[in-house]
This record gives structure tokens, sequence and C-alpha cells, in this order.
């Protein structure tokens, strides 16, 4: 199948699971040509419906194998995106809120040292610039919410295939225990078969369970990037020609 990064524990077992599968596919194929080779042709009777089994499997298993490509290689990372989330918050929506509390009026020397029109016109115009800052810190902390969302989403996917792949390989070691005798194989791939054709639902259900979480995680950062974009139409910017003359300020 693949190799583990290291860079996810759930990855890297759900990859070490597929690659076991991959290895009892070939240990119960092997197994079942071993038993076959005591049969001899005369039987045919008894070889035919073992042949006609393992044909079952194989495009069964071929099923499985592309469903397992959707996610083999592009597997995402959880931790990079928790990484990404952490910096919203930590570098850019919790330090614009800590600038829009040190602006505020109370905290400004304007409003003890300083009157007359300037002062007025910029009194009126911090608190709408904190106002602005604050939907900015908001709109930071929902950029992390939605990437925690996403990166816990991934994880879950993850540990629903860790939980289909660990039920197949039960039913393979099964199926490899029933191949010791010609006539137990055929029962044993019957049983097989039924098992990935559960696996490969559930793998297709997971995937379209992620994906819709995607498209969720796409819809929110858009709404989040209209929001952006209508903070910087919106901006409220001082009245710089109320404070260009000398007379424009007093001292209290």
């Amino acid at each position: 199948m693949t190799t583990a990064t290291g860079e996810n524990p759930l990855i890297d077992q759900a990859i070490g699971k597929l690659n076991e599968i991959e290895r009892q596919v070939e240990e119960l194929f092997n197994k079942v040509n071993d038993v076959m080779s005591w049969v001899p042709g005369f039987l045919s009777d008894l070889i035919e419906p073992v042949r006609k089994a393992m044909d079952d499997l194989n495009k069964k298993m071929a099923e499985f194998w592309t469903a397992c490509k959707h996610f083999a290689t592009d597997r995402g990372n959880p931790g990079r995106l928790k990484a990404a989330a952490a910096m919203w918050s930590d570098a850019i929506g919790n330090p614009i809120g800590d600038i829009a509390g040190a602006i505020s009026i109370d905290k400004l020397k304007t409003e003890i040292e300083w009157q007359g029109r300037a002062a007025e016109a910029y009194k009126t115009t911090v608190p709408a610039q904190i106002s602005g800052l604050n939907s900015l810190k908001d709109l930071g902390l929902q950029i992390r919410n939605s990437l925690v969302a996403l990166a816990n989403g991934i994880d879950s996917f993850w540990t629903q295939i860790i939980g289909i792949v660990a039920g197949l390989l039960i039913a393979f070691g099964i199926a490899i225990v029933s191949a010791c005798t010609v006539v137990g194989i055929p029962a044993a791939i019957v049983i097989l078969l039924g098992a990935l054709g559960a696996s490969i639902a559930g793998i297709f259900a997971t995937i379209s369970a992620v994906d819709s979480l995607t498209g969720t995680v796409a819809s929110e950062q858009q709404a989040i990037l209209d929001k952006v974009n209508a903070l910087g139409s919106t901006w409220s910017v001082s009245d710089t020609g109320a404070m260009s003359n000398s007379s424009d300020w007093r001292v209290q």
C-alpha cells in the first residue's frame, strides 16, 4: 500500500493496518494455492468452486483498493491545521483584541489632556475603530474554530477507517484458518466477500462525511472572507481636516 509518515499516529495506524491487509491477502492466496496443489485434476468438481470464489475475491479486492486510493496518498494533516488554527488565535486574534483594549477612550490621553475640535473628532472615531478591531478578532477566532473542526473531522475519518480495516483483518484471519481444506475455502471466501462489501460501503460513507465537512468549512471560510472585505470598506477613518490646525487642539 504505502508507508507511514510519523506526522499523525491515527493515520500511521490506519496505513499500517492497510499494509497488514495486503500481507494477509498474499497469505490467503498462497495458502489456497498450496491446498489446491494437493487436489488431483480428476476432482474438478471440488476445484471449480474454489477457482470461482478466488476470482470473485480478486474482483472485490480490486474494488477495495480502488476505494482506498481516495485517501491512501491524499491523507490530510490535522496537526498542521491545528497549528494554523492556533496561529489565528495566538498570533492574530488575541493580539488584535489587546490592541482594541489598549486604544479605548479611557486609556488614551486624548480624553484627559486635550479638548477642542480635534479631540472630539478623535474621540468619535476611536469607538468605531475599536469595534472594527474586535470584529477582526472575532473573525480570527472563527477561522481558528473552523480549522479545528476540519482537523477533528479528519482525525474522526481516520479513526473510522481504523475500525473498518480492523474488522476486515478479523475476517481475513478467519478465512486464512478456514482455508486449510478445499471444502472450507468457498465458505470462507463467501464470508470474506461479505466483509469486504461492508468495508467498501463503510469507506465510501466515511469519505462522504468528510467531504460534507470540507464543503461546510469552505462555505464558512468564504463567509469569513466576505466579512473581512466588508470591514475594509467600512473602516472608520479619522477626520484629519478637524485636526490639521493648532487651534483644533487645546490643552485641558
